[in-house]
Order: structure tokens, then C-alpha cells, then sequence
């Protein structure tokens, strides 16, 4: 099989970037409200789910960074702010639910719902 899908490359050209990233917010976000019920639980299928969530999510934003902070993008300089202090708390939530402390997965939830609002 080829390295490229040509279904989703076909996509992608139909696509405008806020859509695509619209869609990459939408499955990340879902993937997150799935491992609701299965944080906390010790079952190693379970807990395999919850890093795998969680880390995507981290990982979508670690990605968006470069992205915001390059000097050819055209957000403001109070946007990119935000973003850069939602990036970091998104990457500090993380650590915690991470590490078992009592933390709400729905923080991050919350906070990709939002950004999906402004991406419509």
C-alpha cells in the first residue's frame, strides 16, 4: 500500500485549512470524551486509551505552536498569546491527569470545543 491515502489526499484538496483543522479538533475532541469513564481505571487496555487520548491532544497542540508563533502568521499579537497560554496549559493538565492527580478531563474538552467554535 502506498505511504499517501489517496481518499484522504483527495480530501484534504477539498478542504479549506480551518476545516482541516476543524476536523483534526472534532476527532481528537471525541477521542477525549471516550476515555471519560475509563480514567482512573487500572485495566492496561484502559490506561492505554486514556495515554493515547491524552497525548494526541497534547501533541495536536504542541504542533500548532510553530505554527502560531511564526512571524508570517497574520493572528493577532493577542491571539497568539492565548494560544501559547492555552498550549501550555493543555501540556500542564496533561501532566496531571497523567500522574492520577484529581483533575477533569473536561477542562480540555471545553477548551477544543472552543476553538472548533471559532474555526466554523
Amino acid at each position: 500500500m502506498s505511504a499517501k491515502n489517496p481518499y484522504l489526499t483527495a480530501q484534504n484538496a477539498l478542504e479549506t485549512p480551518r476545516q482541516v483543522e476543524y476536523r483534526l479538533f472534532s476527532s481528537v475532541t471525541r477521542a477525549l470524551m471516550d476515555i471519560r469513564p475509563l480514567i482512573g481505571s487500572k485495566h492496561p487496555a484502559d490506561v492505554a486509551k486514556v495515554y493515547s487520548a491524552l497525548n494526541w491532544n497534547r501533541d495536536v497542540w504542541n504542533h500548532l505552536m510553530p505554527e502560531v508563533l511564526d512571524e508570517a502568521n497574520k493572528l493577532t499579537k493577542d491571539v497568539k498569546v492565548s494560544l501559547i497560554n492555552i498550549c501550555i496549559f493543555v501540556n500542564k493538565h496533561t501532566e496531571k491527569l497523567l500522574a492520577g492527580e484529581p483533575v477533569e478531563v473536561d477542562a480540555l474538552i471545553q477548551i477544543n470545543r472552543n476553538i472548533m467554535e471559532g474555526l466554523k
